[in-house]
C-alpha cells in the first residue's frame, strides 16, 4: 500500500524573500538558486483514499454542492432547525473580477465555483443570524480557493461582502490572477528505501510521456492523471508492483510556476509465468487456456488480466471470475497467474409470446445447453408455434473451430406452413462456418439442403434444393435489441441447384440489408432509425422456383401495416405469389416519454416485382403507424399499429404487432 506523503518545510506562502526551495538531495526543477520564495506543499489523494489534504491546492476537483467544511445552517452551536424560528434570508452572487490582460480563464470556472459554494447550495435553508451567514461566507472563501488552486490559480484572491439589507445580499468576488504553469517534472526511483536517481536508467525520469510536459497549466487533476498514467505504463512494461511512494510539489509565486517530483518504487521486473485454474467443474482447462491473451515468458502486463477476465465473463459460462497475479515473481523473474472461477448452470430454458393480426398469437419455447462437452459447445432446441406455422429446430455451435475466431454451426428444422402464399411441409439441414474478421466484420459460408412439398395455389410440387449461402455483416451499433447509434450492413449470395418435380433447376439469390441509428440529442430521448432491403432472384422464372425461395415483403419485420408476405403481386384468390425482386424502406422516430415509456411513429414502404430487379410495374405499397415501447432490462416490449396508405381490397384496414425488441 502507498504511504501517506510527508510535508517538506518551505518558505512563507506570501512569496517573501529568504525561501530555501527544496530540501533534500535533489534540487527542484524550477531553479533552486533563485532568491524568490518557493513554497513546497504536499498534495493529497495520490493513489489511495483517505490521504491527508495538502495545503498548496493540488487536490482533486471538489464535488458539486456543499463541502465537508460547510457550517451548520445558522452557524452557531445548538441552532434550531429552519422551521423553528425566524431565518435571515439572503441572495448570493459569485462573480469573476475583471481579468482583461490576464491569462485566459477556463470557460467552466464560474460554474465550478458556484457548484462548490455552500451559500448557493443552502440558499433555501437560511441561517438564523448574521454570524451564521458570515461563517458560510468564510467557508465558501476556503472552498473556492481550493477550486482555484486546483485549476492552477495559486495567486487567486476570494473576497466576500454581506450587505446590511434584509434579505441580505452576499457577493463573492473572485480574482483569479495569472494561471501558473508547469516548469518541469522529475521521477526518482527508490532502492533499499533510499533515493537513487541513476538506479534505473531505462525508466522514465520525467512525466513528459505521461502527459505533463513543461508549459502545461498547473492543474491538480493533470498531475494526478500523469501520475496514474506513469504507474500504468510501468505496469504494462513489466513492473506489476510499481507504485508512488511520495509526491512533492513546489510553487514559485514570482515566476507563476510549479514543479513536480515523484518518488516511485518501480518494483522488480517480471514476465508471465504459469497460469493455474481453480474452481473448474465441467469446463476443460485447455479451452480456458486457449483464451489466454498472453504467452508464458512474455513481459508482464496487468491490463491483459482484465481483458482475460472480461473474455471469460462474456462466455456466460461463469458466475464469478477472478484473475490475480502471485504476490511476487519467482527467482527466474516469472509471475504466476491464478484464475479462480465459479461455473454458472450450463442449461437454461426460455419462452416468449407475440401477436399480430395477420399471424395471430404465437409462442416460442427454447432449451439450451451452453457447454455440452466442456469447451463451450452450445446445443439449442427451439419450438415455434402460431396459427399458420409451426416449426421445430435444433442448432449446434462449436466455437474456436480450427481457428480462434471461427465457429462451426449445424442446424436442422422441420416446418409446417399454412400461409397465404403457400402451404405444406419442409425439412432443412444446414452447416456453416462463421468467422470474425475484425471487431466489426464477420463472414460466413455454408451449405443447405431443403426437401419440401408445397402447394402454392397453382399446384402441389415436391422439391429438393441444395444451396451454398455466403454472407458478410458489419455491425457498429451499441445494443443488439435497442440500438441508439451506429449502423448495420448485411450482404448475402446463395446459389441454388436441385430438382423440382422432374425439372432440374439452378438459380441464385443476392441481397443487401442495412440500417442506421442516430440520437441527435445529448441523451437517447430521441433516436432516428432507418432501414433498407434490396434482394434479387436471378436464373429462373418465378413460377419455377419453390415457394419458400421466392422473395416476399410485408409484415411485422418488413412493411408494417400490410399482412405477412402481402406486399407485391396477388393471384386471383388475393394470395401473394412472391417475386424475383424485393425492395423495402423504413423510417421511425423512437421518442422516450419517460425512462420506461416511449412512442414510435413510423412510415414504411415496399415493392415486390416479377422482374429480377424492381421495375415498379406493381405499385409501391406505403404504410404508416404508431408504436408504443416499454423499456425493460432485457430489451423493449413493443406494440405497433400500422395502417396501409394505399390499401387494396385484399388488405386489412389495420395491422397490430406485439413482440420483444425494436422492429429493426
Amino acid at each position: 500500500m502507498p504511504r501517506p506523503c510527508s510535508m517538506t518545510p518551505a518558505a512563507d506562502e506570501t512569496g517573501g524573500s529568504g525561501g530555501q526551495g527544496w530540501r533534500g538531495p535533489v534540487p527542484p526543477p524550477i531553479g533552486a538558486g533563485s532568491s524568490v520564495a518557493v513554497v513546497v506543499a504536499l498534495t493529497v489523494l495520490a493513489l489511495a483514499p483517505g490521504w491527508p489534504v495538502a495545503a498548496q491546492g493540488l487536490t482533486p476537483d471538489p464535488p458539486p454542492g456543499p463541502t465537508a467544511t460547510a457550517p451548520a445552517p445558522d452557524g452557531a452551536a445548538g441552532a434550531s432547525s429552519p422551521a423553528s424560528g425566524p431565518r435571515l434570508a439572503y441572495t448570493v452572487t459569485v462573480r469573476l473580477a475583471d481579468t482583461s490582460g490576464a491569462d485566459p480563464v477556463p470557460g467552466n470556472l464560474a460554474t465550478r465555483l458556484e457548484a462548490a459554494s455552500s451559500l448557493k447550495a443552502l440558499v433555501q435553508e437560511p441561517p438564523a443570524t448574521r454570524l451564521g451567514l458570515r461563517r458560510r461566507l468564510d467557508a465558501d472563501r476556503d472552498a473556492l480557493g481550493r477550486v482555484l488552486r486546483a485549476e492552477g490559480f495559486f495567486g487567486a484572491h476570494v473576497d466576500g461582502a454581506i450587505s446590511p439589507d434584509v434579505p441580505a445580499r452576499v457577493v463573492l468576488t473572485v480574482t483569479p490572477g495569472g494561471r501558473y504553469t508547469v516548469t518541469g517534472t522529475r521521477v526518482l526511483y527508490t532502492s533499499a528505501n533510499r533515493t537513487a536517481p541513476n538506479l534505473h536508467t531505462s525508466l522514465p525520469t520525467s512525466l513528459d510521456d505521461a502527459g505533463l510536459a513543461a508549459g502545461a497549466p498547473a492543474r491538480a487533476d493533470a498531475v494526478l492523471r500523469a501520475q496514474s498514467r506513469l504507474i500504468d505504463d510501468l505496469r504494462a512494461a513489466g513492473r506489476p508492483f510499481a507504485e508512488v511512494r511520495d509526491r512533492q510539489v513546489a510553487v514559485n509565486h514570482a515566476r507563476r510556476a510549479m514543479g513536480v517530483r515523484l518518488l516511485v518504487d518501480a518494483g522488480p521486473p517480471a514476465a508471465f509465468g504459469v497460469t493455474r485454474f481453480e474452481g473448474l467443474g465441467r469446463m476443460k482447462r485447455d479451452y480456458l487456456g486457449d483464451l489466454i491473451p498472453w504467452t508464458e515468458g512474455a513481459v508482464f502486463d496487468r491490463s491483459l488480466l482484465d481483458r482475460y477476465r472480461a473474455t471469460l465473463l462474456a462466455t456466460r459460462l461463469f458466475r464469478t471470475v477472478t484473475v490475480a497475479p502471485a504476490e511476487a515473481p519467482d527467482p527466474a523473474g516469472r509471475l504466476a497467474v491464478l484464475v479462480t472461477v465459479t461455473e454458472a448452470p450450463p442449461r437454461s430454458i426460455g419462452a416468449g409470446l407475440r401477436y399480430s393480426t395477420d399471424d395471430g398469437p404465437g409462442a416460442r419455447f427454447s432449451w439450451e445447453h451452453r457447454t455440452l462437452f466442456g469447451r463451450a459447445e452450445k446445443l439449442r432446441a427451439n419450438l415455434d408455434v402460431s396459427l399458420y406455422e409451426q416449426s421445430a429446430e435444433l442448432l449446434f455451435e462449436k466455437p474456436r473451430f480450427l481457428h480462434p475466431d471461427q465457429s462451426l454451426r449445424l442446424s436442422s428444422a422441420a416446418t409446417l406452413s399454412d400461409q397465404a402464399a403457400y402451404e405444406g411441409v419442409s425439412v432443412e439441414a444446414a452447416a456453416a462456418l462463421d468467422r470474425r474478421l475484425t471487431r466489426r466484420w464477420r463472414a460466413s459460408a455454408g451449405t443447405t439442403l431443403e426437401l419440401a412439398e408445397l402447394d402454392d395455389g397453382a399446384e402441389i410440387r415436391q422439391s429438393l434444393m441444395v444451396g451454398l449461402p455466403l454472407g458478410a455483416t458489419r455491425d457498429t451499433t451499441d445494443d443488439p435489441l435497442d440500438p441508439t447509434e451506429g449502423t448495420r450492413l448485411g450482404l448475402s449470395l446463395t446459389p441454388y441447384s436441385g430438382q423440382v418435380d422432374d425439372q432440374t433447376l439452378a438459380f441464385g439469390v443476392v441481397g443487401a440489408t442495412g440500417s442506421a441509428y442516430w440520437a441527435p440529442l445529448a441523451s437517447d430521448r430521441l433516436v432516428l432509425a432507418g432501414r433498407a432491403r434490396l434482394a434479387s432472384l436471378f436464373g429462373a422464372a418465378t413460377d419455377d422456383v419453390p415457394a419458400t425461395q421466392r422473395l416476399y415483403a410485408g409484415g411485422g419485420g418488413s412493411v408494417r401495416g400490410y399482412g405477412h408476405q402481402m406486399v407485391g403481386p396477388l393471384d386471383d384468390g388475393d394470395d401473394p405469389t412472391g417475386g424475383r425482386s424485393a425492395l423495402e424502406l423504413g423510417l421511425e422516430a423512437r421518442i422516450k416519454v419517460t425512462e420506461t415509456i416511449g412512442v414510435v411513429p413510423f412510415v414504411e414502404a415496399g415493392a415486390v416485382s416479377d422482374a429480377a430487379w424492381p421495375d415498379f410495374e406493381e405499385p409501391v405499397q406505403v404504410a404508416a403507424g404508431l408504436g408504443g415501447r416499454y423499456y425493460t432490462d432485457f430489451g423493449p416490449l413493443r406494440v405497433d399499429i400500422g395502417v396501409p396508405l394505399n390499401r387494396r381490397d385484399a388488405d386489412d384496414f389495420v395491422q397490430v404487432y406485439i413482440s420483444l425488441g425494436q422492429a429493426f
